[in-house]
């Protein structure tokens, strides 16, 4: 089965080679993904109990670091180290990783290359964050003993739809871990349908409802004088934004710039390699535009009205509290939305499209306590703006409502350590 495996992973790593040179997707880390890891991490764990954290990016990374110092807590003689899929999530772990703990890319998952790293690393636990299910790694890893944890677990129509397909070999899999921590009913039960043990599963909750507050005031004040904002104008943020979606906030800005003066807009994509398609979009409707970067660098944001784009990595929870209305991301297209668990944390009001299926349950918990608003398109989005431009004390209660949300969904982190230890 490995042999059969490692031949289909290699044929498609072939077929998808012109992909990853055009887009350079992993140009970073190649050592680390064939398996040479560097000295240092070698050194750690030829000394150290490890606890091997994966996470494929940034959403999964920075779930990885709220459970971080509940693991250090629990398990003060281990070394935590992390590995990503994503240079993006490489970069956002390593603002983690404390004292000894190290960050690698994941290797290649080809039998030899994950058998020697498996060897080099000898993690005493590993926890694989939200369904990331790769099979020679966890055959290697259960091989070797390591324990095998599923945490913040979750699984989407998408997912669910294919994993129903390889249920045989998904089954297999599951029957590896000796503990799987789920987000939801829904999650849980769809991941024992697949073939997981009942006994072993477990409802957490999500671990990103247990994201630690910013000191809101300061962080909103240092950023709005940063970005040239006067106190009278209205920051809208749009998080995470896919191509597609940006064309129509931009039409809808467009539109509302012409009633409110005050309105500002700053666009962060969920790829920031697109920064330079968004500028030019901006610059068809007439726009004029300023890179974040620029700012980092010294440049000022004094004496011009342009539209901000968020084009560096970390920054995004930053602005959403220099925000006034947010909207999420990959939403109003079929990408199924992004985490408004962020903006909420900072009481922020928030707008989503239709298109949320990833984060089906999160959004449901959402609306169930008037936490934010649903629109089914372009138009609505306009709309929903305009309304909370128009109606400050709605725009205060949404706040209000969505941060109140995230203080009664909290809990997640421990209740997963609690497990850890339990079981």
């Amino acid at each position: 089965m490995r042999i059969l495996y490692n031949l289909v992973f290699f044929l498609l790593g072939i077929f998808y080679l012109p992909y990853f040179v055009v887009t350079r997707r992993y140009r970073y880390g190649m050592k680390d993904r064939f398996g040479l890891l560097p000295e240092k991490i070698k050194s750690v764990c030829s000394k150290s109990k490890i606890i091997w954290v994966h996470a494929v990016s940034v959403g999964e990374i920075k779930a990885a670091g709220i459970l971080a110092p509940f693991l250090r807590k629990a398990f003060p003689s281990h070394t935590l180290l992390f590995s990503t899929v994503t240079h993006t999530g490489n970069k956002v772990a390593k603002t983690i990783i404390s004292g000894n703990e190290s960050v690698f890319f994941l290797p290649f998952d080809i039998s030899f290359i994950v058998d020697r790293v498996v060897r080099t690393v000898r993690p005493e636990i590993f926890i694989s964050m939200e369904t990331e299910l790769w099979p020679n790694l966890i055959l290697s890893l259960y091989k070797a003993g390591s324990r095998l944890i599923l945490a913040n677990g979750r699984i989407s129509n998408r997912s669910y739809s294919r994993y129903k397909k390889g249920k045989f070999f998904i089954s297999a899999l599951l029957k590896k871990f000796s503990l799987i921590l789920m987000q939801s009913d829904r999650d849980a039960n769809r991941i024992i349908a697949l073939g997981a043990q009942k006994e072993k599963v477990f409802v957490t909750g999500n671990l990103k409802f247990d994201i630690p507050l910013l000191d809101f005031d300061t962080k909103r004040t240092e950023l709005r004088k940063r970005l040239n904002l006067k106190d009278e104008e209205v920051l809208l943020v749009a998080g995470s934004t896919h191509r597609g979606e940006e064309g129509d906030i931009i039409h809808g800005f467009s539109r509302l710039k012409k009633e409110y003066k005050d309105l500002r807009l700053l666009i962060a994509p969920r790829h920031i390699e697109r920064a330079e398609e968004i500028e030019k979009l901006l610059i068809k409707t007439g726009f004029k535009s300023m890179k974040i970067s620029f700012l980092s660098i010294g440049h000022s944001a004094k004496d011009i009205e342009p539209v901000f784009i968020l084009d560096t990595i970390g920054e995004l929870r930053s602005m959403y509290s220099a925000s006034d209305i947010v909207f999420i991301g990959g939403s109003l297209i079929k990408k199924g939305g992004q985490n408004p668990i962020e903006p909420a944390s900072l009481g922020k009001p928030i707008i989503f499209g239709k298109y949320t299926f990833n984060f089906h349950d999160v959004i449901k918990i959402f609306l169930e306590n008037d936490s934010g608003l649903e629109v089914k398109d372009k138009e609505g989005l306009y709309s929903a703006i305009r309304f909370l431009l128009n109606n400050p004390e709605d725009r205060k209660r949404l706040g209000i409502n969505a941060k109140d949300t995230i203080n009664k969904n909290s809990g997640s982190s421990q209740r997963t350590i609690n497990l850890i230890l339990s079981n």
